[in-house]
């Protein structure tokens, strides 16, 4: 560039100080082009064209380009440094699919990131494009037999990448080798793996149940938050909701209900209701009848469970009552048999202090259940299934 030379050889060859700070360094000194990014003369294209030798800039901005002879700050445009990574690249390249990538995806998983700028292989005797280098992220393999090949980018295409699916075996993903310059996804789900994988029941489709939000794209099939039942529902505390497999936490809703109601019986009638009473309850994760069937759990079958009313119609533990899942407060002493019970061995008009006389294993002379501790927890002989009685 004429100009670039005559400014080096006439205006900085013989003294590098200047009569007078540049005012408008765009007239006098630079091209009118200089700091427009569209231009052919904007000052980052230029220096390009110089390999890159900021002593060019040094010679009027100073050794330490904050403003020299010619009284003018390069960081007052370039804070972080003329140097530095967002000087060229802002907060990440927007081409093809950077943005899709940008804050999931760091540089380093599909880059080699240089140590400084002018480190080798970066932009001195480096020509466009950046090569892709692929990380470890790209080269998990959750099963050795899935992987066809190591993680490749050829013609603008991924290929046996982890993290688009093509290392997941029969995923069933739409856009497991994906093209980098091509239109936004949609359904990003299933670009990677069918919604369900063919390895699922096709009825089963909420994922959350199964894996937490929390831990995607690691390496790792994470079924739960731990290792126990808490992992998908409860807490550590009990396993039973709430939290229920949706992540509900009101007893408003049908997967958390009366659960600690039957676990902790707080209404004192009896002692807390074991799961297997109304579940099968699993010895592992993956034992049959656990988690190969869609939502929502089967409840045992004499139960008669109602799952529009959210009642159990034939429950001998209910009586005749027929208390609402989704309800607090709907047992009492009174719910499920009358006080008396209306049978020929109970007097109309018996208090419950009488109870006792001949339920004794059952019952206190102020009325009051029996439960008693136990080393497996607290039990009673109310709601047993037998009638204890002299």
């Amino acid at each position: 560039m004429k100009w670039l030379v005559v400014l080096l050889v006439v205006g900085c060859s013989e003294s590098r100080e200047l009569s007078v700070p540049c005012v408008d360094c765009t007239v006098t000194v630079h091209p009118r082009g200089i700091l427009d990014q569209a231009s052919d003369d904007f000052h980052g294209k230029e220096l390009a064209r110089q390999g890159y030798d900021f002593g060019v800039c040094a010679s009027c901005h100073g050794d330490d380009l904050r403003g020299g002879a010619a009284k003018v700050d390069c960081m007052s445009c370039h804070s972080d440094g003329p140097s530095a990574c967002v000087t060229c690249h802002g907060d990440g390249p927007t081409t093809g699919a950077h943005l899709a990538h940008r804050g999931t995806t760091p540089c380093a998983e599909c880059h080699t990131v240089p140590a400084a700028w002018d480190a080798p292989g970066h932009i001195l005797g480096d020509r466009a494009p950046a090569e892709v280098t692929f990380g470890a992220r790209a080269r998990l393999t959750p099963v050795a037999a899935d992987r066809e090949g190591p993680p490749a980018f050829a013609d603008g295409t991924c290929s046996n990448v982890y993290c688009h699916g093509d290392a997941l075996g029969a995923a069933g993903g739409t856009a497991t080798r994906p093209r980098w310059n091509e239109a936004a996804p949609t359904g990003t789900c299933v670009r990677c793996h069918a919604a369900p994988p063919p390895s699922h029941l096709a009825a089963q489709t909420t994922c959350i149940a199964c894996h937490p939000a929390s831990a995607h794209i690691d390496g790792i099939t994470q079924v739960g938050s731990s290792s126990g039942c808490d992992g998908c529902h409860g807490t550590a505390a009990s396993a039973a909701p709430p939290r229920d497999l949706l992540g509900n936490m009101f007893t408003t809703a049908l997967g958390v209900g009366a659960h600690q109601a039957h676990l902790q019986a707080p209404a004192g009638l009896r002692g807390p209701i074991a799961c297997t009473t109304c579940h099968l309850v699993p010895g592992a994760l993956t034992a049959t009848g656990h988690i190969d069937s869609a939502l929502p759990a089967e409840i045992e079958s004499t139960l008669a469970w109602d799952r529009t009313s959210a009642t159990c119609s034939s429950a001998w533990c209910h009586g005749v009552a027929r208390p609402v899942w989704t309800q607090t407060g709907g047992a009492a002493c009174g719910s499920c048999h009358g006080i008396p019970p209306a049978t020929a061995s109970h007097a109309p008009g018996m208090p419950l202090t009488s109870c006792a006389t001949c339920h004794p294993q059952t019952v206190t002379s102020t009325g009051s259940i029996v439960i008693t501790a136990g080393p497996n927890g607290s039990t009673s002989e109310h709601m047993d299934g037998d009638i204890d009685a002299p």
